[in-house]
């Protein structure tokens, strides 16, 4: 057979490669394989052969590789394995981690009959280990027990591991549940939160956003749950922005990233920085930043924002900044070469 031409590295993915531990990206190879229960570091080799056997997406020219460990309910294991993808066009927001493309395989054939993940392995380029980027840590949020196992492992091979529960601090109140679970729970908890009692500039943000997301009602016919953020300037002034909902859902922008244009013209044009963000929702719950918004807002020097939201009993979470709701994800690092 003719050799596999391999597309020598440049930019972005250049400077991935010698980052310190920080991000990932991701879509399929072959549906659960039925397994004995094997070690990680076998899970580590099998996403490295895979990462090594497959061409560099176009765009990025770096390749992620996942491998999802799974336990069904009859005690048999199996793995799925998956890459990322990324559209041969200018439109990189289509690109699809292997992370998330692996979770689509477990849904399809695994989800529905009671399996459970219990490890992930992410291998990528970089020569050091990078743990999955916030999307997939949300969506493995939302698919997998806390203390399921995530590795990350570089090119050299060397592999790091940390509990799902450190990756994601203030995940979604929405997590595990359907449209029914998430308006039941928005209900009974919606009936007893309220605005911190003992921070006005995070209770005047909050409130602003629940009244805000309350004025969504024709977005609901797309789905229930509405959003709405406001962010907090120094000098007192308050924005907001409502969630744009797609009826693709993937089209969706969530209201904390449609607050970036006037954090950015602010910081350009005043001397009133952004300094609190608050995310809520029509039941009244309030919530971190959603993934995504997470990330653009440390990319792009919003990073010391801060943010906070309900705990699961209703309880107010104390407040963090925006880059440590992102440990492990030093993504700034990107920009300073």
């Amino acid at each position: 057979t003719e050799p596999v031409l391999r597309r020598e590295p440049w930019g972005l993915a250049a400077r991935i490669r010698q980052m310190e531990p920080s991000r990932s990206r991701s879509p399929h190879r072959e549906a659960a394989t039925k397994e004995p229960g094997r070690s990680a570091e076998d899970d580590v080799a099998s996403a490295h052969a895979l990462r090594k056997r497959y061409e560099p997406p176009w765009q990025s020219k770096f390749r992620v590789s996942a491998v999802l460990r799974f336990v069904r309910t009859d005690g048999t294991e199996g793995t799925i394995e998956a890459v990322n993808a990324e559209p041969h066009d200018a439109n990189i927001r289509g690109a699809i981690c292997a992370e998330r493309a692996a979770l689509c395989r477990f849904q399809q054939y695994e989800a529905a009959k009671g399996g459970r993940i219990v490890r992930v392995v992410c291998a990528t380029d970089c020569k050091d280990p990078i743990f999955p980027g916030p999307l997939c840590r949300e969506f493995l949020t939302a698919t997998c027990e806390p203390e399921c196992e995530v590795i990350a492992t570089g090119s050299d091979e060397n592999s790091v591991a940390h509990p799902l529960r450190e990756l994601l601090p203030l995940p979604s109140l929405y997590r595990l549940l359907n449209q029914d679970g998430m308006k039941a729970l928005g209900e009974k908890l919606g009936g007893k939160v309220g605005p911190p009692a003992d921070d006005e500039q995070l209770a005047r943000t909050y409130t602003e956003a629940v009244a805000f997301a309350r004025k969504q009602k024709a977005q609901a016919t797309v789905f229930p749950v509405l959003f709405a953020a406001a962010v907090h300037f120094s000098d007192g002034r308050i924005h907001t922005a409502a969630e744009l909902k797609g009826i693709e859902y993937g089209c969706t922008v969530d209201a904390v990233s449609l607050l970036l244009p006037e954090m950015v013209r602010a910081r350009q044009e005043t001397s009133a920085p952004a300094v609190a963000i608050v995310q809520a929702d029509n039941f009244g719950l309030a919530h971190a930043p959603f993934a995504a918004a997470r990330s653009l807002l440390v990319e792009h020097g919003f990073g010391d924002v801060m943010i906070s939201g309900h705990r699961d009993d209703g309880t107010w979470a104390h407040p963090m900044s925006v880059r440590s709701s992102l440990p492990f994800a030093n993504f700034l690092e990107i920009f300073r070469s």
